[in-house]
Formats: structure tokens, C-alpha cells, sequence
């Protein structure tokens, strides 16, 4: 026994400074001859359940995991590069499922023999001259008064707008594609605010202040 003077003040403050003796043989008896506690077999059926939970929980985050990482394939995918010849045959196929203003004709697609392009460059660039096309369209039809044939190159823009034109999602590489792939030709802007000026210069143009519809038409038509 310690002689610490603090476990000597302790044993002084007991108030039962030592236990009654029990005979424990006869306490043993006296347990074991009580009712059985019905809790006990709920006890024992709780791992199972714990089991099934935690199997539950595994598989609910190995879905959390896989649509994660189906979601970042998608995000960040990238176009595969092709050769000339698949570029060449994506720009013909663009071409019978683009439109260009009454009297325009699609001018030649030339690349160098020996380069690569992305996935779907072909039907971009053909989507660029179709748009391009008809914002010039639009800015003639403005200077000579040409409501309706204003109206049409509108109407054609804002459909480009609306099912052929993405935003690259922020941070993508510059060959970002979106995925599943688009059955249409289609054009991928970067997340930097270039769509947004373009979906403003034809609200403006609409509203009769073409400046930018004419800077777009100068600088690309």
C-alpha cells in the first residue's frame, strides 16, 4: 500500500473503507437462476444486421464512386486525334446537314496532308461557315432593310446557338468533345465568355444595334 499523502487523505474521506464479503459461489447461482433477458437474442441478431448495413453502405459508394468517375470522364473528355481524310469526309457530311443564305456555296475545306485534327473538326469547321455566313447574311439584310431576310438569319444563328454549339467545361483541355458524341456537327466554345458575346450580339442585332454582329461578320465572315 502507498503511503502518499494524497491516497491517505482519500482513504480517510471513504465512507465504506472496506467491501462486505460475498460468498461467490452462492452469488453465482443466484444470477444464473434469474428469467432469461429476451434482449439477449436481439443482441445477438444486431452483427447480422450490421453486416447487411455495411454491405449496403460498400455498394451504395462503390456507385457513389463509379458515377463519379463516369462524370469526370465525361467532363474532361477528349476528342481523338484523326488524320486529313477523316477531317475532309466529316466537313462533306456537315455540309449536306448545314444551310448557308440563298446564292452562297461552300468554298473548299484544304488542310495539310501531314497534320492532325481533333474528333469532329471537320463539322466544326463547317459549322463556322454556315455561322459566319449568315451573320454577314443578316448584317446585308440590316443595311438594305430587309426584314424577312433578317428575321431568317436570326431564326438560323440562334438554332446553331441551340443544338450545335457547347461550352467547354472550366479547366478542359483545349480538344474537350462532349460526350455521348453529338449525331449533328458541332462547335466547342471555351468557358471564357466569347459564347456569351455572341448570344448578345444577336440580341442586340435584333433590337437594332448591330455593332457587333458587324464586328463578327468583318472579323470572320
Amino acid at each position: 500500500m502507498t503511503n502518499d499523502p494524497v491516497i491517505r487523505r482519500l482513504r480517510g474521506a471513504n465512507p465504506i473503507p472496506s467491501a462486505a464479503h460475498a460468498d461467490a459461489d452462492s452469488l453465482f447461482d443466484a444470477i444464473t437462476a434469474m428469467p432469461a433477458d429476451s434482449r439477449v437474442g436481439a443482441r445477438e441478431a444486431s452483427p447480422r444486421r450490421r453486416r447487411a448495413l455495411m454491405v449496403a453502405i460498400v455498394v451504395g459508394a462503390m456507385a457513389l464512386i463509379t458515377s463519379t468517375a463516369v462524370a469526370a470522364y465525361q467532363e474532361f473528355y477528349s476528342a481523338p486525334m484523326v488524320k486529313p481524310r477523316v477531317t475532309h469526309h466529316e466537313y462533306q457530311k456537315a455540309t449536306h446537314e448545314l444551310t448557308l443564305p440563298p446564292g452562297m456555296t461552300w468554298p473548299d475545306f484544304h488542310m495539310p496532308p501531314n497534320s492532325v485534327t481533333s474528333q469532329g473538326g471537320g463539322g466544326s469547321a463547317a459549322l463556322f461557315v454556315s455561322q459566319h455566313a449568315w451573320e454577314c447574311y443578316w448584317v446585308d439584310a440590316i443595311r438594305s432593310g430587309d426584314g424577312a431576310a433578317g428575321d431568317r438569319a436570326h431564326a438560323e444563328l440562334q438554332a446553331i446557338l441551340d443544338h450545335n454549339v457547347f461550352v467547354a467545361p472550366n479547366g478542359a483541355s483545349e480538344s474537350w468533345a462532349p460526350r455521348p458524341a453529338p449525331k449533328v456537327p458541332y462547335a466547342v466554345y471555351a468557358d471564357d465568355g466569347g459564347l456569351q458575346w455572341i448570344q448578345q450580339a444577336y440580341t442586340m442585332a435584333a433590337a437594332g444595334h448591330p455593332q457587333r454582329l458587324i464586328q463578327s461578320c468583318t472579323a470572320n465572315g
